[in-house]
C-alpha cells in the first residue's frame, strides 16, 4: 500500500518568485533559446523589444522605425550584420548628426543668420557638416596608415590638437557669414563623433581590424548615445559578436530582459519624480543652486531631501538610458557589457565610478589613464596610479566635456565663456582627488569586520561623496562656482 501526498498549491508570492526566476534565467532555458531562433520567436521577441523601448523612453517614431528596420534586417541577414550596422549608422548620422539639442539649435540658428538675413536650409548646413567630417575622417585614417611618425603612433593626440586648433580659430571668426556657419557645422559634427573617430584610429592595430574605409564610416550607431561610444569601436564589437545561432538567441533574450528592465527603471524614475517633486514639493537640485534666495527660505531638511532625491533619480535615469542603448546593441547580436551595473553595491569611490557609467569611464581610461600609466613614474607605484588617475578623471574629463560643449564658443566672444568652465575644473579636480584617495589609501573590509562596517558604512560614504559631487556637476555650464559653494555651505546652516 502506497501513500500519496497531495502537493500543496503554490502561494501567490511563491508563484510570483517562481515566475521571476524563470524570467531571469530565460536565456539559459533550452526551449526558450530554440523558440528564439524560429520565425515566430524572432517576430515576437522583436515586437516585445520595440514595444518596451516605446513605452520606456521619449523616443521619436522615426528613431524607433530606424531601430526596428535595422534589427529586422540584421535578423534576416545575420551574416551581413556589419554592412547593415554601417549603413544604418550613415543614415542615422545624416538624420541626427548632433549628440545634443544645443548643437542642433546652434546649426539652425547659424543657418538662419547667414548672409544678412538670407537664410540657408538648416538641413543643407547639417549635410555639409556631415559630408565634410566623413571626408576628413577618411583622410585621417588613410594618413595614419601611410605615416610612420606621430600621426601613426599618437593618432588621438593628433586629432585632439587639431580639434582644439580649429576650435580656437572658429571661436574668433565673426558670426554672420557662410564661412562661420559652415565651419561650426563641421565642428559640431566633429565634436559629436570625436571619440568614435578616436576608437577608429586605435583600431588600426587591433586584430581582425575592419577595413579603413569601414572604420571611418562608423560614427553614429543605430543604438544612439552621447559622445561616449557605447560599444567602443568595431574591434570591441567584434569581440562580443554572436558567433552561432545559439549564441545569437541567448544575446537576443538578454536584450529583451534588459529592455524590460529599462521600462521598469524608467517608470520608477518617473514615479519618483512625480512623488517627490510634484506631490511632496521636494525641490530639484538645479533649482536650489540657481535660486539661492528661494533656497535660503527652505528648511534644511527639505534642501537635504532635494540633494538625496537628485542622487537616486539620477541613478535611475542613467541606468535606464544606458540599458536601452546596450539592449539595442545586443538585439543586433553584440553582447556588449552593460553601462551601469548595480552602483549601489559599491564600497569605494573607484568601484562606483566603474559601475556608474562604464563607457564614459572607458573613454578616459583608454585614451588618458593607460597612456599615462604606461609612460610615467614607473618606479613609484602610488605616484604612477595617482598621476594616471588625474590624467583620466581630471585632465581627460575636462577635455571630454570641453569638446562636448564646444558650441558655446560660437558667438564670437570666447573669452566671455571661460569663467563658465571654473565649476567644471573644480568638479574634475574633486573627482580625481576622491578616486586617488580611494585607490591608494582606501581600506578594503571583509565580512569579519561586521555587517555595519562591511555592508553599510562604506556604501553610505560613497553615496554621500557622489551626492556632494553632484552639486558641482556642471556639464551644461549653468551658474557660477560661487553659487554651488553657497548651496553646499547652506546645507550645514552656514
Amino acid at each position: 500500500m502506497s501513500i500519496v501526498f497531495e502537493q500543496e498549491p503554490l502561494r501567490p508570492l511563491s508563484r510570483l518568485m517562481q515566475w521571476r526566476r524563470a524570467w531571469l534565467t530565460i536565456d539559459a532555458n533550452p526551449a526558450a533559446r530554440n523558440f528564439a531562433g524560429t520565425i515566430r520567436g524572432l517576430l515576437l521577441i522583436h515586437g516585445l523589444f520595440l514595444a518596451a523601448l516605446a513605452v520606456s523612453l521619449q523616443i521619436s517614431l522615426s528613431a524607433l522605425a530606424l531601430i526596428g528596420l535595422t534589427l529586422l534586417a540584421a535578423a534576416r541577414w545575420p551574416e551581413r550584420r556589419l554592412t547593415i550596422l554601417i549603413t544604418s549608422s550613415l543614415v542615422f548620422l545624416l538624420l541626427r548628426p548632433f549628440r545634443t539639442a544645443d548643437m542642433n539649435t546652434l546649426v539652425v540658428d547659424l543657418a538662419a543668420a547667414v548672409g544678412n538675413g538670407v537664410s540657408v536650409p538648416p538641413l543643407a548646413l547639417q549635410v555639409f557638416g556631415v559630408v565634410l567630417f566623413l571626408g576628413f575622417a577618411q583622410l585621417m585614417i588613410a594618413g595614419q596608415r601611410m605615416s610612420s611618425g606621430i600621426w601613426s603612433r599618437r593618432p588621438v593626440l593628433v586629432q585632439l590638437v587639431g580639434f582644439l586648433a580649429v576650435l580656437a580659430v572658429a571661436a574668433f571668426v565673426p558670426p554672420g557669414d557662410y564661412g562661420h556657419a559652415m565651419l561650426w557645422a563641421f565642428l559640431a559634427v566633429w565634436a559629436s563623433c570625436f571619440w568614435f573617430l578616436a576608437y577608429a584610429a586605435v583600431d588600426l592595430k587591433a586584430k581582425a581590424a575592419a577595413p579603413d574605409g569601414v572604420r571611418a564610416l562608423y560614427m553614429r550607431p543605430v543604438w544612439g548615445g552621447d559622445v561616449a561610444p557605447f560599444g567602443k569601436g568595431l574591434s570591441f564589437l567584434k569581440r562580443f559578436e554572436a558567433k552561432d545561432d545559439d549564441a545569437l538567441a541567448v544575446t537576443r533574450l538578454k536584450a529583451l530582459k534588459l529592455a524590460v528592465w529599462t521600462t521598469i527603471l524608467s517608470w520608477t524614475a518617473l514615479a519618483a519624480t512625480t512623488l517627490f517633486h510634484e506631490m511632496l514639493g521636494v525641490p530639484k537640485l538645479g533649482f536650489m543652486i540657481l535660486n539661492p534666495q528661494d533656497t535660503a527660505a527652505m528648511p534644511l531638511g527639505l534642501q537635504w531631501a532635494g540633494l538625496i532625491v537628485n542622487y537616486g533619480v539620477d541613478l535611475l535615469i542613467i541606468a535606464a538610458w544606458g540599458h536601452a542603448i546596450v539592449a539595442v546593441a545586443r538585439m543586433m547580436g553584440y553582447n556588449i557589457p552593460r553601462n551601469t551595473v548595480n552602483p549601489l553595491a559599491s564600497r569605494s569611490i573607484a568601484e562606483f565610478w566603474n559601475r556608474y557609467y562604464y563607457y564614459f569611464k572607458e573613454v578616459l581610461v583608454d585614451f588618458f589613464f593607460y597612456p599615462a600609466f604606461m609612460r610615467w613614474f614607473k618606479t613609484s607605484p602610488r605616484l604612477r596610479i595617482a598621476f594616471a588617475t588625474f590624467c583620466a578623471a581630471g585632465f581627460g574629463n575636462f577635455l571630454y566635456h570641453l569638446i562636448f560643449v564646444s558650441h558655446v564658443f560660437a558667438d564670437g566672444t570666447p573669452f566671455d565663456e571661460l569663467d563658465r568652465f571654473a565649476t567644471l575644473a573644480f568638479y574634475v579636480g574633486l573627482l580625481s582627488a576622491g578616486l586617488i584617495i580611494s585607490q591608494i589609501w582606501g581600506r578594503k573590509t571583509s565580512p569579519a569586520d561586521g555587517f555595519w562596517r562591511h555592508d553599510v558604512l562604506h556604501r553610505i560614504n560613497v553615496a554621500l561623496f557622489f551626492c556632494f559631487l553632484k552639486i558641482f556637476d556642471s556639464v551644461w555650464l549653468e551658474g557660477q562656482l560661487s553659487d554651488r559653494f553657497h548651496f553646499l555651505f547652506g546645507l550645514f546652516g552656514v
